[in-house]
């Protein structure tokens, strides 16, 4: 029996050694001062233009921003430097990649993420994981976006199996999400999800390194990130 795996990317196996708005901060701050709402606006067209799927998003949100700030750039410039940034920021622990490695052994295994590209892309090739597995979903590649159950059956066109776990720490879009398009789920929970909903998931770990620890998992979706027999 083979069973897919994918895994969410930001948040999940991705995380961030610096604040969202630090990063726009330093962006910003070679080119001169921001207005008190500038940040505020950026959030509001990059989020919009995320969930609408268009094209640059992080372009269109500082075009926002320098109509709103005197700053001597522009748009696209800040666009490239705080990608790079962000690029720079971002962390995948040795235990989160060793866990996409043991699975990728005996199993399809794939990304499915909201977000740009370009940008998500660039994190998978950071992080030595674009040649592990063996498909990447992005929502601004496909014009969808999680929870919307037509990036789920596109996940099971990409990666034919005959069951299907998804890994994730958006309890709507990721676990309601992955649930109702018939996948089980693995729902990666700060604190392992005490005092919040959990119904929707067949697990619930506190990190993704947790699952190196496949006793955790009930025996239906265990398998898969357990060590292959010698």
């Amino acid at each position: 029996m083979t069973t897919a795996v994918y895994f969410d990317l930001d948040g999940t196996l991705c995380t961030y050694t610096t604040p969202f708005e630090t990063q726009f901060e330093t962006t910003v701050a070679p080119y001169g001062k921001a207005s008190d709402a500038a940040y505020e606006a950026y959030l509001e067209r990059l989020f919009d233009a995320l969930e609408r799927c268009k094209s640059d998003p992080y372009r269109r949100a500082f075009a926002t921003v320098t109509e709103t700030g005197d700053l001597d750039a522009s748009p696209a410039t800040l666009a490239v430097e705080h990608c790079e940034m962000e690029l720079e920021a971002t962390r995948v622990s040795a235990a989160a990649k060793r866990v996409v490695e043991r699975v990728a052994v005996t199993d399809p295994t794939g990304v499915l993420t909201n977000g740009a590209g370009h940008q998500q892309r660039a994190k998978l090739e950071r992080h030595g994981l674009e040649a592990v597995v063996d498909a990447m979903i992005v929502s601004g590649d496909v014009g969808m976006r999680k929870p919307d159950r037509r990036i789920f059956d596109r996940a099971r066109r990409e990666l034919p199996a005959d069951d299907y776990v998804y890994v994730g720490d958006s309890y709507e879009e990721d676990i309601v999400g992955a649930r109702d398009a018939g996948f089980r789920t693995v729902y990666v929970a700060e604190d392992g999800g005490k005092g919040a909903a959990t119904d929707a998931a067949d697990a619930v770990v506190s990190s993704v390194d947790d699952l190196l620890e496949p006793d955790l998992l009930p025996g239906p979706i265990r398998r898969p990130f357990e060590l292959p027999k010698s």
